[in-house]
């Protein structure tokens, strides 16, 4: 079915007044919550003056920036009301949301923080703002060369909406970019708790895992053995895969894929040898000992053959 330019402006018109409704209802439960608790009565004005600059924004510009006239308009009042109740959510929730859709992140973040720190809850609404807001400040931070400080935003999305998947994504990736692969693995699991079919989740998961029990380096090095080794690249795989035995010489799985390597590419001695330090370690794993044993047979030079009894009369 084709669309036409016609409908499509139709279409747009529709949802530009769904989301102007959903933002009045919102806020119209803000403002009644706000007079029923005893806002003062200057607050109160101040937001309804607020709100209404807000609503006229969204009907007017087609993108929302911080430095158009109505969205200053909303802020200065929304600064207003905050002055003249302090302390309380109501005003702290408009701030906020007004800095939100204005696309100016920085102060909408803070803004919030204020409002939890006064005590506000969330809204679904809210909520999506919120981490819309700081996901986006999280990731100018990382871009910017401060993972840390990324992490932290990242981290109170986390707290605050947990379900957000892109938060935990970004949180367990910066994470083991910075060595710290015990909190990193928190950060996967709870992704994977939210879409279990999250994209690489489960790599990282176990990467995050192997870290914690092996070292850091001894792990890279052994994921980079299964990324060589899956790429075809024996020689440079079995190179990784010794890297990670020498790095931590307690690694089972490293031994025992090195013993795969050497016994692929049919250095049989080498590999008995690594797979005899696999099972050493793992005594009661089968595959182990089916390896030692079959590369120890194959490790024996074949018994020669008897002469036949004509030739040798």
């Amino acid at each position: 079915m084709t669309t036409t330019h016609r409908d499509s402006k139709v279409v747009n018109a529709t949802v530009s007044f769904i989301r102007r409704a959903a933002c009045a209802l919102a806020l119209f439960g803000v403002l009644s919550a706000a007079a029923a608790q005893g806002l003062p009565a200057n607050a109160q004005e101040a937001l309804e003056r607020g709100e209404a600059a807000m609503q006229e924004a969204l009907a007017t510009y087609p993108a929302h920036y911080p430095d158009r006239p109505l969205w200053q308009q909303a802020f200065r009042e929304g600064r207003t009301a905050v002055a003249l109740a302090p302390g309380r959510v109501e005003p702290l929730a408009f701030l906020a949301e007004a800095y939100s859709r204005a696309n100016w992140h920085g102060p909408a973040v803070a803004t919030w923080q204020e409002f939890f720190a006064a005590g506000g809850v969330l809204t679904d609404e809210q909520a999506t703002l919120f981490a819309d807001s700081a996901n986006e400040n999280a990731f100018a931070a990382y871009q910017a060369g401060e993972p840390n400080r990324a992490a932290e935003i990242y981290a109170l999305v986390t707290n605050y909406v947990p379900t957000n998947a892109e938060a935990h994504r970004w949180l367990g990736r910066i994470l083991l970019e910075t060595r710290r692969p015990q909190q990193a693995v928190a950060a996967w699991r709870s992704l994977l708790e939210i879409d279990p079919d999250a994209e690489g989740a489960e790599y990282f998961l176990q990467l995050a895992q192997a870290q914690t029990r092996w070292g850091i380096e001894a792990a890279n090095d052994f994921y980079e053995g299964i990324r060589l080794y899956e790429a075809g690249s024996l020689s440079q795989a079995r190179n990784a895969f010794a890297a990670a035995t020498v790095r931590n010489a307690d690694y089972a799985l490293a031994w025992s894929w090195l013993g795969r390597v050497y016994f692929e590419q049919g250095f049989y001695e080498d590999a008995h040898a690594a797979y005899s330090r696999a099972l050493a370690l793992e005594p009661d794993n089968a595959n182990y000992q089916w390896f030692t044993r079959e590369s120890l047979r194959l490790s024996q030079p074949e018994p020669a053959e008897p002469e036949d009894a004509d030739e040798a009369g």
